[in-house]
């Protein structure tokens, strides 16, 4: 008999970026959700710029504490640099501090640091 495997959520997490009017050269950056809950192993994670007051802001990459947690895949940046996207087994729970770092074109690098838990529900068939 076979068995199957169950399919992989997915959780998008929109990002608004805007220049800070306050600070000059600093960013204003907002995830919806905030602080997004995974609860599904496998799950794939996206984060989508979707809002950059029509600044040239693109993802680079990121970075994650802590470094071996041995939950999250390697990130990728889409080729439009609008979308990072990786996987997250969330076989443990715990607090996950995502760096998205991000560049402007004309300006240069900067980051956010965000973050994402792992809550995996007890009793899912996938656990």
């Amino acid at each position: 008999m076979t068995k199957l495997v169950p399919p992989v959520t997915f959780q998008n997490i929109l990002v608004s970026v805007k220049p800070n009017p306050n600070k000059q050269g600093k960013y204003i950056v907002a995830t919806v959700p905030e602080v997004p809950v995974i609860t599904q192993q496998d799950t794939i994670v996206n984060y989508q710029i979707v809002d950059t007051a029509s600044l040239p802001i693109v993802f680079t990459g990121m970075t994650v504490t802590p470094k071996n947690n041995e939950q999250l895949s390697s990130a990728t940046v889409s080729v439009d640099g609008r979308q990072l996207t990786f996987s997250d087994i969330n076989t443990v729970k715990m607090m996950l501090n995502i760096r998205l770092h991000f560049n402007r074109e004309d300006e240069g690098a900067f980051s956010h640091d965000p973050q994402m838990e792992n809550d995996p529900v007890v009793g899912d068939p996938q656990n």
